[in-house]
């Protein structure tokens, strides 16, 4: 293997502008986290062709922020399938979170925000191969796994092919030629696939791209719902795709942006308006909680949804709620009456 990058012998600043360097050209664009000193960092290349398979090992917890505006600016769509051999490394995505740890394999996509943490155990660094796949490449042996966000068991007896498949190519990749590495390259991503058909990701039925766009966007606006920047435009850097196709995928299931949005937002606003640890707070209070720019659009919104403003609906269901617990007993508008 070739080494590409080694902090022996760097200043810990030096070190880390360095990997940042490397890390954009050979991965992609990110903000760098490191905690501690970067020290004990070792990149090594196996192949350069039709996959780029590498090594890494890190003695330092570090973390990579890959945001729609680094899509936006570096936009190169392939994929990275990490195979962790020791330590673990944890991957959060608007789709949820995943750690892969050693013996198993995860896959990244490059044009969705993530946030990835890769860190040892124990007195162990962290190490992994990881294999950037051309978007093309990908798609012809693993398209139905573009979705696969879990962490997949190499433990087992379909992944000990793909564990010495990597092994092959890590230990002859720099003597192979173009002509021998493109089929070896391909049957690691077929062994991948049949992994991930024996555990029912590929045989089972499949939603179709329509619907899981419409999983992706709507599990981020409830994750993001009260934030008052939320958009369209927003939404779809997010998720990896163009404004007029989140338009598309809303309207293909009679809904729009704003549909949504005000469908989840109001029953919110509506229940702090009368909870009891929220009753007190003023409406426009409740509007930015809400994740409305202003009281006044959401004083109209809530009316025409609700048929009345929400200090009315505020004030009619604490009435409600008391004149309930008068008919049980609980309360008494008249003292001296109750004590008669």
């Amino acid at each position: 293997m070739h080494q590409l990058y080694t902090s022996d012998g760097l200043s810990p600043q030096m070190a880390r502008k360095s990997w940042d360097e490397l890390s954009r050209s050979e991965f992609f664009d990110g903000e760098l986290e490191v905690e501690g000193d970067f020290s004990d960092v070792t990149l090594h290349k196996a192949l350069y062709y039709p996959i780029s398979l590498s090594r890494l090992k890190s003695g330092t917890r570090m973390s990579l922020r890959r945001s729609s505006k680094n899509i936006r600016d570096n936009k190169v769509g392939f994929r990275i399938i990490w195979f962790v051999r020791s330590g673990s490394l944890k991957i959060v995505r608007a789709q949820g979170a995943c750690t892969i740890r050693a013996g198993e394999l995860g896959i990244l996509d490059s044009n969705v925000p993530f946030f990835a943490t890769l860190q040892g155990e124990g007195d162990l660094p962290f190490e992994s191969f990881q294999a950037v796949v051309p978007p093309d490449l990908f798609l012809s042996h693993l398209q139905r796994a573009d979705q696969f966000t879990d962490a997949l068991s190499l433990n087992r007896l379909g992944g000990e092919l793909v564990n010495r498949l990597i092994d092959i190519l890590v230990e002859n990749g720099a003597r192979i030629s173009r002509e021998a590495a493109k089929p070896l390259a391909e049957s690691l991503l077929e062994a991948i696939a049949e992994n991930l058909r024996s555990i029912n990701v590929e045989s089972s039925r499949r939603q179709s791209l329509v619907d899981r766009r419409l999983m992706d966007i709507e599990n981020y606006i409830l994750m993001n719902l009260t934030d008052p920047e939320l958009s369209y435009e927003k939404v779809a850097a997010s998720c990896g795709i163009s404004p007029r196709y989140l338009c598309y995928v809303l309207k293909a299931n009679n809904t729009s942006f704003s549909e949504f949005l005000w469908q989840n937002r109001l029953p919110k606003a509506r229940d702090w308006l009368v909870m009891k640890s929220t009753r007190d707070y003023p409406i426009h209070e409740i509007a930015y909680m809400s994740g409305f720019k202003s009281a006044a659009h959401f004083s109209r919104m809530f009316r025409r949804t609700y048929g009345c403003p929400p200090r009315e609906y505020r004030a009619a269901q604490i009435q409600l709620e008391e004149a309930h617990m008068n008919d049980n007993g609980f309360l008494s508008p008249d003292p001296m009456h109750a004590s008669a």
